[in-house]
């Protein structure tokens, strides 16, 4: 049997001890945590649970939230017993609970298998305190723009006659009468 359906088979055993367990805020955590235990057992890898779209386009993880979230008949009857406490919509009510629910799996599935950095370069720093592989990477981003060629430039420049006289300048810039009124 593939490692993949024993994770399934974990999931599915979970999802059905979850309907005889208790649910509330208080035992959310350890409801996944004994799934996460059971696919750490089962050498469960991040990306097998994380990425790994099957039933219906969603991950283990993304099923495991969601068998955990409350059926909509008891969303409602837990809202209506509640209402007079609270200052939400039956709609806001809900969607915050369901929000908690996936916020606590998220952060319990984070504990037991941390994401891998992306940044993450093992290579040898040889370019200062750059790698090989980020030398060539930002090689090929400076490469994307034009080389600008001054040679145009230098030569219109040198063809241009300017008649600069200095004297005049400082006259232009700071007037005529500037000695005799220092003085």
């Amino acid at each position: 049997m593939s490692n993949h359906k024993k994770l399934e088979i974990a999931l599915i055993e979970w999802t059905a001890n979850l309907k005889s367990r208790d649910r509330a805020r208080k035992s959310v955590r350890p409801n996944f945590e004994e799934l996460f235990q059971k696919w750490k057992d089962l050498d469960a890898t991040f990306d097998e649970l994380y990425d790994s779209p099957e039933a219906g386009g969603l991950s283990l993880l993304q099923r495991a939230i969601k068998a955990h979230q409350p059926v909509s008949s008891v969303a409602r009857n837990t809202y209506k017993s509640l209402k007079t406490l609270i200052d939400k919509t039956e709609k806001e009510f809900i969607e915050e609970w369901q929000a908690s629910i996936e916020a606590t799996g998220q952060e319990v599935f984070f504990e037991f298998y941390p994401a891998t950095t992306l940044d993450k370069d093992t290579e040898p720093k040889v370019f200062g305190s750059m790698s090989a592989r980020e030398y060539r990477a930002q090689r090929r981003y400076a490469e994307q723009f034009p080389i600008l060629d001054t040679t145009e430039l230098e030569k219109r420049w040198n063809e241009q006659k300017y008649n600069l006289d200095i004297e005049d300048m400082i006259e232009t810039v700071l007037g005529k009468d500037d000695d005799e009124t220092n003085s």
